[in-house]
């Protein structure tokens, strides 16, 4: 091994022991929060690690690396690599976001808090990088691949930032307790370059990793490079035979370009919030803008009127369709600003009846009448604005799938719901990329249901038994634009519970995360018995803040602990989470409101700030024996403390050793457990 100075370093997200728990089956307890570089006496180097994620835009990770002067020196690592346990011990499971391998990196965060603070929750730690070793979100958990990271230049703004997993061209398998690997990753004047031992144990010829120049890691701190092993998450990997080469280096001149991130999120905007498509000439066209002015809008040439736009509100106007395609050009103006776009609006000449009947055996061409009903699709296709579809009871297969061109309208949403006396149930899950809907009384069950939509109502519906989170907003498109995410959605008055994922991380009760647009509402819901959390409102940096959400009169209790239905002795801890309401993440401020809330008996807390530094407004809930804190919301090194909470009770009928954190302002009218 090179004279250098190794050292070692736990840094980043989740590296914390509040988090690391529910990684480990409990016979596993006393290795919760370990991170841990051992030494051994023929001079391999172990690592451990029980914490951490590899995201998109940052890690966490424990880190075994030297120093070096990226503008001066090269080098070529190589080493044996043996994993010794990969995934939770006991289990055949491996959490997404595990990782370990060979890493080059700009920047190493600042080391983990010791002692331990329960109060205090590591910062995320973003890194443009590149390694060569598994991880758990790959197709092929056993083949070896080049991961890098792009576009770090802030780690304030991370929008866009890209994390790429590289197929080599050669193939290289490593398992749990077989046989080593050896491994190497190197730099020089051409770029970052990997190499590895194959299936017939020669090695293979240094690959340069596309699209990773010599400068790549030369971002945040040009003045230093670091390189090393690394494990995170759940993984235990000795390095053997450690052989690091550094030579002299002189930069190509003039540098490789470097590949830049886009965050266009702020130019203006005109969409069109209505359907597309119109089975009845009577049309509510309603747009939406993100600058406070108006549109003028020509129907086929003709002047139809004009709408006011105001903060980000819909407006509607009522005009008649004419058979076939109907063009509309608006003109938007703003601070003495204009914007010209145009939509067309297609009218189905067929009948649209304000009244349709669908069947799971239901005919494309039937009459949508309760004895001859429509299939779900053409029913959902064939509704008007203001009109209902009605299900007939059984199961449907295919999915509730709900696309931008049978947008409902402002004052005339379409709606579908059982018909009177029936129980449909969804088998096919719930795809609700629309607007002015209302889905109500209706029952989904074994796969994933998402609302990427705006303007919608989800009311009194069953989510149950979902091989993903029960029901979800969020996943907007694109990075950073939240205007253009999922908005103005309310989730009343429903139940979500029994979801489990193949990873058995997952799957939550609701969620609204990764891209959440303004005035979303979850109001009177329940979520249990859930794999992962109750709610869940995560962000993620590469993706942008996420706009507030209210949760409002919610129930979550027994999440993080799955039971099978079939066999009750048959139970299941989730491996990322089980807080009731977990409501950040990744260093995001998100004021996110809370009122009225209950959360009892989850795996983790009953309400984790998951680190959200924003102003949260938490009132009036009350949070019974969790496993961990019934209130975590913790200090953080990235701002001053903002939260506002009163009137919450935290409730212990036996002694806990996690007593409750809230940091911020808090007045006598909370009551919580110290311990």
């Amino acid at each position: 091994m090179s004279k250098r100075n190794w050292q070692s370093r736990v840094f980043g997200q989740s590296t914390d022991l509040n988090f690391t728990s529910t990684l480990l089956l409990p016979a596993y307890a006393g290795k919760i929060g370990l991170h841990e570089a051992r030494v051994n006496g023929d001079g391999s180097v172990t690592l451990e690690s029980r914490g951490g994620k590899i995201t998109g835009g940052h890690d966490g990770l424990l880190y075994y690396y030297v120093e070096l002067d990226p503008r001066r020196e090269s080098f070529v690592l190589t080493a044996d690599v043996f994993v010794e346990n990969y995934g939770r011990e006991g289990t055949s499971d491996t959490p997404q976001q595990c990782g370990f391998g060979l890493m080059a990196r700009d920047t190493v965060g600042p080391a983990r808090r010791e002692p331990y603070d329960p109060s205090f929750q590591e910062i995320p730690a973003p890194s443009n990088m590149v390694y060569l070793g598994l991880f758990a979100g790959n197709r092929d958990e056993n083949a070896l691949r080049v991961t890098r990271r792009r576009g770090v230049y802030d780690p304030g703004e991370l929008v866009g930032v890209t994390l790429d997993h590289l197929d080599l061209p050669f193939e290289t398998r490593i398992v749990t307790g077989g046989k080593g690997v050896r491994m190497t990753l190197g730099r020089d004047e051409k770029g970052f370059f990997a190499a590895a031992e194959t299936a017939d144990g020669a090695m293979s010829a240094p690959w340069y990793i596309p699209d990773c120049p010599p400068n790549l890691l030369e971002q945040q701190d040009p003045e230093r490079l670091y390189i090393g092993f690394f494990a995170s998450r759940n993984a235990q990997v000795r390095f053997a035979h450690i052989d690091l080469q550094v030579t002299d280096y002189t930069a190509p001149d003039p540098a490789p370009a470097l590949w830049v991130p886009v965050n266009d999120n702020v130019k203006p905007t005109l969409y069109l919030r209505s359907g597309t498509k119109a089975p009845a000439p009577d049309y509510a066209l309603t747009l939406q803008g993100n600058e406070d002015g108006q549109a003028d809008i020509l129907m086929n040439g003709v002047p139809a009127g004009t709408v006011a736009l105001k903060g980000e509100r819909p407006a509607a106007l009522a005009v008649t369709l004419k058979p076939g395609d109907n063009r509309f050009d608006c003109l938007y103006r703003f601070k003495g600003r204009s914007l010209r776009e145009s939509f067309t609006v297609s009218l189905d000449k067929q009948a649209s009846p304000s009244e349709l009947y669908a069947a799971p055996q239901g005919r494309e061409d039937a009459q949508g009448t309760p004895d001859q009903p429509l299939s779900l699709q053409a029913a959902l296709r064939r509704i008007g604005q203001g009109g209902t579809v009605y299900l007939m009871g059984g199961d449907y297969r295919e999915a509730l799938a709900l696309e931008p061109e049978q947008a409902g309208g402002l004052e005339r949403p379409k709606t579908v719901r059982p018909a009177a006396g029936e129980k449909p149930r969804i088998l096919g899950g719930l795809a609700l990329n629309s607007c002015f809907w209302r889905v109500l009384d209706l029952t989904f069950t074994k796969t994933r249901n998402l609302i990427t939509g705006s303007f919608n109502l989800v009311e009194n519906c069953v989510f149950h038994d979902c091989e993903e989170t029960g029901l979800m907003i969020g996943r907007g498109q694109p990075a950073g634009f939240n205007f253009a995410w999922p908005s103005h959605n309310t989730v009343r008055r429903c139940e979500s519970y029994g979801n489990i994922d193949p990873k058995h991380m997952n799957a939550d009760g609701f969620a609204a995360k990764v891209g959440v647009g303004p005035g979303n509402v979850f109001e009177g819901c329940v979520s249990h018995d859930n794999v992962d959390d109750g709610y869940d409102l995560y962000n993620k940096v590469e993706s942008g803040k996420s706009s507030p959400v209210v949760l409002r009169g919610c129930v979550a209790f027994r999440n993080g602990i799955w039971t099978d239905p079939a066999d009750q002795e048959h139970v299941i801890l989730g491996g990322g989470g089980g807080n009731g309401f977990k409501v950040g993440g990744e260093g995001l401020p998100v004021g996110h409101v809370l009122e009225n809330c209950v959360a009892f008996r989850n795996l983790m807390a009953g309400f984790s700030d998951n680190f959200n530094p924003g102003k949260l407004r938490v009132t009036g809930c009350v949070s019974v024996d969790n496993e961990q804190q019934n209130f975590i919301f913790r200090d953080n090194p990235l701002t001053a403390p903002a939260g506002v909470y009163r009137d919450n009770i935290s409730v212990r009928t036996a002694p806990s050793d996690w007593p409750d954190a809230i940091t911020g302002d808090v007045d006598g009218s909370n009551r919580l457990w110290r311990g």
